[in-house]
């Protein structure tokens, strides 16, 4: 009887764990659900003769009111682009959707949800016009619900990054890069893709030296 009793408290115990992954959870918004990418043979972040000729930094990032109860001005995503940029020289890119995401915290999160429940596609309303011109792209977003917003998917999709490096960024409250390199490899499987990098979101003010060993580590800069 005392071994059935403690089966069927453990059981219970791990339905309560895995319910606590709710829907209000989500990242420049708090997130625990992701896990980062395992590692790939076209992953060649060790490979110090990888120099990039000319860099472009696309992020997309959130402001307005965020976890906990903060305002931001600057995004957390667009403040390690900045680092990015100053490290390397590189151009930037911010992705803007048509339908801004409103500055309200619980508001995004029901938008997000939705959005990947329905696999949806948020339109751009900016546009890159000399892709060509670049060599290795990084690309940056907050992790919400575990995953990249949907909108880095519609970013994917329209256009081509064949043959470029590709590094993926991301910033967090607990996910880590949550899909973020599993997207780019699944979207372009032949290109190189390096080892990315998970900024703690309420850390990104601090985040510099973290992204200087970053680009160092992965043969960006020296």
């Amino acid at each position: 009887m005392k071994k059935i009793f403690m089966w069927t408290f453990g059981l219970l115990l791990s339905f309560s764990f895995a319910s606590c992954g709710g829907d209000d959870l989500i990242a420049d918004l708090p997130d625990n659900l992701g896990t980062e990418s395992p590692g790939n043979p076209n992953d060649d972040s060790d490979d110090p003769n990888i120099q990039a000729e000319k860099i472009l930094i696309v992020y997309f990032s959130r402001t307005g009111y965020n976890y906990p109860n903060q305002w931001l001005d600057v995004g957390h995503t667009a403040r390690v682009a900045g680092y990015i940029a100053d490290l390397t020289g590189g151009d930037r890119f911010e992705i803007l959707p048509v339908v801004p995401y409103p500055d309200n915290y619980q508001e995004t999160v029901a938008i997000a949800r939705e959005e990947y429940d329905n696999d949806t596609r948020p339109a751009i309303q900016n546009k890159i016009e000399n892709l060509d011109d670049y060599d290795t792209v990084f690309i940056g977003n907050p992790i919400w619900h575990g995953a990249a917003p949907m909108i880095i998917r519609t970013f994917y999709e329209s256009y081509d990054l064949t043959g470029k490096v590709l590094i993926p960024f991301s910033t967090h409250a607990g996910s880590g890069l949550g899909d973020s390199e599993r997207l780019a490899r699944n979207y372009y499987p032949d290109n190189t893709v390096l080892s990315g990098l998970a900024v703690q979101g309420t850390n990104s003010p601090n985040a510099r030296d973290d992204v200087e060993a970053w680009l160092k580590r992965i043969g960006i800069i020296e």
